[in-house]
């Protein structure tokens, strides 16, 4: 016979070792050992880590894989979509630390700004408002009587921290755009927010960590060989390589994750890849305006 106790936190009493009315569990002398709580430790970080692991894995290695698994309800293996892209920005922020901060020799060419982006590149590396910039920075400048330098290190200080949350504000527009695109196939508006928090996931992995793990040996591979580091450099060759490695990945995660057609998936592919550089700079209008408000 099993043991009755009262729930310490629903009051019920019960039989057994867990509450019949919200799940609690029964104390017992182990429960209080170091023993036990060494065991939860260890199960806790393997847990994590094996989870960890094999969804950044199936992120890269097979695109689409984890979203069909997610909507089709089998979900214990893998890291929740919202958690993989929360510890994948963490990963990027720290990468683009690393960069920015003289901790890893990086040239100043390869110094990523793509969502982090300071008010130097709003301004003068801005080929779709650099006037409405201009504008909206001396109006601040004048209502805050602060010269540029003073304004300019507020700014950057201030856009760092918010581009860290501003980031997830791009899964609801692939979201959209997957909804627009696809919507005979039926699904519901969060199962387009799953595929494209995967696919935010797998560009801030791309950018942040793979990006600079290929670019940066080949300019000090180059360099050591007195060979001119332009092609490696040249943002030009950089984004033409983002945008085929994206395409790739794009379609073969519509082909899993929608059982889209080939040719559909290749026509879609190649749209978003395409644009995938003004979504980007839409993102650092929101960044700007946002920014220029808090500070």
């Amino acid at each position: 016979m099993t043991s009755r106790f009262t729930c310490p936190t629903c009051g019920a009493v019960t039989q057994g070792h867990f509450c019949g009315q919200c799940g609690e569990k029964s104390l017992a002398s182990h429960d209080r050992s170091l023993w036990h709580y060494m065991r939860e430790a260890i199960e806790l970080v393997t847990h994590f880590d094996s989870k960890l692991l094999r969804s950044a894995a199936l992120l890269v290695s097979r695109p689409g894989f984890m979203s069909s698994e997610y909507l089709e309800g089998r979900r214990v293996r893998y890291m929740s979509p919202l958690r993989l892209l929360v510890l994948v920005s963490v990963v990027y922020y720290l990468s683009q630390t690393a960069l920015h901060s003289g901790a890893v020799a990086t040239p100043p060419e390869l110094e990523f700004n793509t969502f982090t982006t300071p008010l130097a590149v709003q301004l003068h590396g801005n080929d779709f408002y650099p006037s409405y910039a201009a504008r909206q920075l001396e109006r601040k400048m004048r209502s805050a009587n602060l010269g540029y330098q003073s304004i300019e290190q507020k700014y950057d200080e201030t856009t760092v921290v918010l581009s860290k949350t501003l980031v997830f504000s791009l899964v609801p527009v692939i979201a959209l755009l997957f909804y627009g695109l696809f919507f005979r196939k039926r699904k519901y508006l969060v199962e387009h927010l799953v595929i494209a928090t995967h696919f935010w996931s797998f560009a801030l992995v791309l950018i942040g960590v793979l990006l600079p793990a290929v670019v940066l040996p080949l300019t000090w591979l180059y360099g050591a060989l007195g060979i001119s580091t332009a092609s490696v450099i040249n943002d030009s060759v950089v984004s033409y390589v983002l945008q085929v490695v994206l395409a790739v990945h794009i379609f073969l995660m519509l082909r899993r994750a929608y059982r889209s057609s080939v040719w559909y998936s290749g026509l879609i592919a190649v749209s978003v890849a395409w644009s995938f550089f003004f979504i980007i700079w839409l993102f650092r209008f929101l960044l700007f305006e946002v920014t220029l408000r808090a500070i």
